[in-house]
């Protein structure tokens, strides 16, 4: 197959129109077109970006003598352990010091102002460690869509840790905030993320 076939194979396995294509890798749909009709081929910018599209090495596009579907190599993956590790790492670290600050705390004055900087910046530190963790979710409209769901996710858990002290129910306000994390990690990241952050057996 040469260029052209492959381009259009590859865009109609993944159900994408032109314009659909167009507007991931933000061409327009005539060059999209010129692609596909021959007259044109992509630049070295949009040959890297089909390639993270479609999971393809630039050499299957580039070279026809790759004839199949069985000839098709994958772009290895071999990050996407360390990438969901590190972003499950983050959640629990960001929902033990939500627990740290549901708890009462008793220092007065200078100590009260300490204690807060003890609990207050690692939570901090942790939620920013979190929202990085975005950076590997190549796709640009699903990486906003998940900046939008964890921004929910982390308002719910600082209003239940909040509601916890208040109320001193830091039992409680644990068992909330624990359930919470495992709803977000066992439902929410899979179903609504692009993010398998468990194996399944």
């Amino acid at each position: 197959m040469n260029v052209q076939e492959k381009l259009i194979q590859l865009r109609k396995s993944k159900g994408m129109s032109q314009e659909d294509l167009a507007e991931k890798i933000m061409v327009s749909r005539q060059a999209i077109s010129r692609w596909e009709n021959g007259t044109a081929l992509p630049d070295a910018t949009n040959i890297l970006a089909l390639s993270k599209l479609y999971g393809v090495t630039t050499d299957y596009l580039l070279n026809d003598h790759y004839e199949s579907d069985d000839d098709l190599p994958k772009v290895k993956e071999n990050k996407t352990v360390l990438h969901n590790n590190l972003t499950l790492i983050a959640i629990i670290v960001q929902a033990a010091f939500l627990n740290v600050c549901a708890q009462p705390w008793s220092g007065n004055g200078e100590d009260r102002f300490l204690e807060t900087f003890i609990k207050i910046i690692p939570l901090l530190a942790a939620s920013v460690w979190m929202a990085s963790n975005h950076r590997f979710e190549k796709d640009r409209q699903q990486r906003a869509r998940n900046t939008k769901i964890e921004s929910v996710y982390c308002l719910c858990q600082a209003v239940i840790m909040i509601i916890s002290y208040t109320a001193h129910l830091s039992g409680l306000g644990a068992l909330l905030i624990m359930t919470v994390l495992l709803i977000y990690v066992f439902v929410i990241n899979p179903k609504y993320m692009n993010r398998k952050l468990v194996r399944k057996k």
